[in-house]
């Protein structure tokens, strides 16, 4: 009777666990009325609590793929349709989409779709990101040009694309004080189309800027070509002849078509190249010859015909003269920058002149002469350990100096230099003072290379050991100790026994020990030199320095023991030759860079030079040769900097007056 109560007992548990696992759990129930209202996403939380009461329901699996697939659809067409609405190119807008197409792409991954729908529009994105760095970058190099309208092109665009990018703020206000200035400047040259461009972007921008609307307005009512005919009008009265010029041919590029302008100013240009041509001849007769000059350069330019004219002809052919004088008295002088000047206007005015070709190329080598820096390197001198330390340094240094000089350095040859010492009577490494620099200045060395090797050495080290190895040598077979103890039990064992019993013999290994010789070989280099560089104008020294430096070289070795499976490991190192070859060679090269970097900004040099001539000494001659050699280094090193611009407009100024 119990055994009966029992079984019932255990079958209604059974059955209670059976029909509470069939039981619906209350969160699906949620999900799905929330599914019935299409309120996927909310439906996902409660299918997914469901799920994880009872991980193994299918109908709980099912449910919650299909609400993920039903609230994917749902964001992917809110991404679309926002999509449809946004700007093409609004990185901020298009992120706010691409949180809506994450959320679908999370929800369904799968889904085809949706997928490509998102990853294009993340590679759009990222195509317009790289843009607007791309652009942004590009801005700050137009800023740093001053090319304010490139700037401000870009950085619309950037605005357009990612509105207040980084600093894009204040690079536009910065951009629209520039563009107002630039539009004043433009202003006073009269160029009233640029300068309305300028005023009107800077409005565009910020229209409450100062007074640029009003700016703007006075720049457009200026840009046309009735204000420019007035102008000339009003120029041609006060006989102001350049400005009546270039006001009628602004008029003109407005009117490129009205023949009666442009009867008017090719008659102004006749009367003004007559007028100007006569002013030169007055101009040459009294010696001024700068002045002259630009007026005939002027002659030429408006009134062409009057190079066929032999009164032109008679003129440029004295003034010619005149001016080939003048360059002989420089050149006589050897000032070759002054005698350029004029040779060069001769150049302009009559290319086949009498001896002229000859006279310019003379020139032009004495000042390329002049400005390359000639060096000598002496061969330093040498530890006592090492005799040939001091031209091994000094023929390194001369090869570098060689190879990575500029074209305004000259090294002097080993050959060259040996001839040059003759006649100094110094030794290689011989004592300069004041009366051998001198000469050696006069031999057109500009510049000495002393030094001395200090320490020039290598060491060999070698640590080797010898340990010992234990090595198996052969095995053979004893009885084991274990079996014997086990009969000691089992007197008389059956065969079931034996199987169970310990084995009846064991392997016994033999071992030797073996010497192992191995160590570590290392390869120790020093040195030191110090170098000096003196101006052999002065034999004062120009700069002083000394380097060291070592190099160590190791590696590892080791004799084979087969029988231990050791390899034998060669010792591989380089000869202690090589060693100190190679620091040498670093060591040098560290040299040379601090030689060369002396001379690095020769063409800043020679126009600080120019400067101080002529702010301080007022030696307008003397700056003159200066700004020249400053001219001719940057065409030596085949750069163009601002420096040769500079030097150019200060001679052109100084030579005004002559």
């Amino acid at each position: 009777m119990k055994v009966r109560k029992y079984r019932m007992f255990i079958m209604g548990v059974l059955i209670l666990v059976f029909l509470s696992g069939c039981a619906v759990s209350e969160n699906y129930k949620i999900g799905q009325e929330l599914s019935k209202a299409n309120r996927w996403e909310e439906a996902i939380g409660y299918f997914e609590k469901a799920l994880s009461e009872n991980p193994d329901r299918q109908e709980y699996k099912d449910a919650l793929v299909k609400a993920k697939q039903e609230a994917a659809k749902i964001h992917y067409e809110k991404a679309k349709a926002a999509l449809a609405k946004v700007p093409e190119q609004n990185i901020p807008a298009l992120e706010q989409v691409a949180k809506e197409s994450s959320r679908a792409y999370n929800f369904d991954p799968q889904n085809k779709n949706i997928k490509d729908f998102h990853e294009n529009l993340r590679e759009k994105i990222n195509g317009l990101n790289k843009n607007v760095k791309s652009l942004y970058s590009q801005a700050e190099s137009d800023i740093h040009k001053e090319d304010w309208m490139a700037a401000l092109a870009k950085l619309k665009q950037i605005n357009a694309m990612f509105p207040n990018y980084e600093d894009t703020g204040n690079k536009l206000a910065k951009i629209v004080k520039e563009l107002y200035q630039l539009g004043i400047r433009l202003g006073k040259q009269e160029d009233w189309k640029m300068a309305a461009q300028a005023f009107k972007a800077a409005m565009d921008i910020n229209p409450g800027y100062y007074d640029v609307e009003k700016r703007y307005r006075d720049a457009k009512s200026r840009d046309n070509a009735d204000y420019f005919a007035a102008g000339a009008e009003m120029a041609e009265k006060a006989q102001d002849w350049g400005k009546a010029i270039s006001m009628f041919e602004k008029a003109a590029e407005y009117q490129g078509e009205n023949q009666v302008l442009l009867k008017k100013l090719d008659s102004l240009k006749a009367k003004i190249g007559q007028i100007y041509f006569e002013e030169a001849g007055k101009l040459v007769d009294q010696g001024k010859l700068y002045a002259a000059f630009k007026k005939i350069e002027l002659a030429k330019v408006y009134t062409p015909s009057l190079q066929r004219d032999s009164a032109y002809r008679d003129l440029v052919s004295k003034f010619c003269g005149m001016l080939m004088e003048r360059a002989d008295k420089h050149l006589e002088k050897e000032m070759w920058g002054n005698a350029l000047v004029w040779l060069q206007k001769v150049e302009v005015l009559n290319p086949g002149h009498p001896e002229l070709f000859q006279k310019m190329l003379e020139t032009k080598d004495q000042i390329n002469k002049r400005i390359k820096k000639s060096i000598a390197v002496f061969d330093f001198g040498s530890p006592s350990t090492s005799k040939d330390a001091g031209k091994i340094a000094a023929n390194k240094l001369i090869t570098y100096l060689h190879r990575k000089a500029s074209g305004d350095l000259r090294i002097i040859e080993r050959e060259n230099l040996q001839s040059i010492l003759r006649e100094m009577q110094l030794g290689q490494t011989g004592i300069v003072d004041a009366k051998s620099a001198q000469t050696a200045k006069m031999r057109g060395i500009d510049t000495f290379i002393l030094g001395d090797v200090l320490h020039f050495s290598t060491k060999l080290v070698d640590n080797p050991t010898t340990t010992q190895i234990k090595v198996l040598v052969d095995e053979e077979n004893v009885r084991n100790p274990e079996f014997s103890d086990w009969l000691m039990t089992h007197r008389n064992p059956t065969d079931e026994e034996l199987k169970d019993a310990p084995p009846r013999t064991i392997k016994k290994k033999n071992y030797q020990f073996i010497p192992h010789k191995q160590g570590v070989a290392r390869i120790n280099a020093m040195i030191e030199i110090s170098y000096k560089l003196v101006d052999t104008a002065t034999g004062e020294n120009i700069f002083t320095n000394t380097i060291s430096g070592k190099l160590v070289k190791e590696d590892k070795y080791q004799d084979a023991v087969p029988a231990a499976n050791i390899p034998s490991k060669q010792l591989e190192l380089p000869t202690e030759a090589e060693v100190i070859d190679e620091l040498t060679t670093e060591k040098i090269s560290e040299m040379g860079q601090s030689v060369l970097k002396q001379y690095q900004s020769l063409e800043v040099e020679y126009f600080n030079q120019g400067e101080q001539q002529r702010q301080r000494r007022r030696n307008y001659d003397l700056a003159i040769e200066r700004y020249t050699d400053a001219i001719f280094d940057e065409k030596l090193k085949s750069i163009s900097t601002t420096i040769s611009q500079k030097a150019q407009e200060m001679i052109d100024k100084l030579v005004q007056s002559k």
